[in-house]
């Protein structure tokens, strides 16, 4: 086994910003999860935020804690989008029941969460963002994915709106208003 490390205080970039924390390594085995494999297990009491203490574990001996850190951060946007995906395009439940339609759902909602993601980013309109209406949250650091999405469908409704307009056809501002209130909840 290898020796305890002093407890120090390092610097982190993770998440987007710059932390403090206090770590602590260990290397040594965790018979159940890795057999005879030696981990380096890392233990951090954040100094810097209201986080509470964790440990993390890695596999790789010759990686000090920052970089292990680190690298648990780097997880944070594969996380984020399949949470995305699971809660905004039904790849939580899918309706298939063989083995082909399983192995396409997967693979297909990520696609669609990429594309979304993408089309968002590449967008001319930057201004426009369909968030709903709550009093109840009115500051948010960034656009989410259901935004995004919401965006996208306020859109492609507006679009519709414009072509059927272009056809000589009346669309009432009523239901114009309603695209605009209804853009989060479809």
């Amino acid at each position: 086994m290898g020796g305890i490390t002093r407890g120090r205080v390092i610097e982190l970039d993770i998440y987007g910003r710059r932390e403090k924390a206090r770590v602590v390594t260990q290397d040594g085995l965790w018979y159940k999860a890795m057999g005879t494999r030696r981990v380096r297990v890392v233990a951090v009491e954040p100094r810097s935020t209201g986080r509470k203490p964790q440990a993390f574990y890695s596999s790789d001996l010759t990686a000090d804690a920052a970089e292990i850190l680190r690298r648990y951060a780097l997880r944070w946007s594969l996380e984020v989008a399949f949470h995305d995906s699971k809660q905004s395009l039904g790849f939580e439940e899918p309706q298939g029941w063989s083995r082909g339609a399983a192995l396409r759902t997967g693979p297909m909602a990520m696609l669609l969460y990429s594309l979304v993601v993408i089309w968002f980013a590449k967008r001319r309109h930057k201004d426009r963002v369909a968030t709903p209406k709550r009093p109840w949250f009115t500051l948010r650091p960034r656009t989410s994915f259901g935004d995004m999405l919401a965006t996208l469908k306020r859109e492609c409704v507006d679009e519709e709106i414009s072509a059927s307009q272009r056809r000589g056809r009346h669309v009432p501002n009523s239901i114009k208003t309603l695209v605009v209130h209804c853009a989060g909840a479809a």
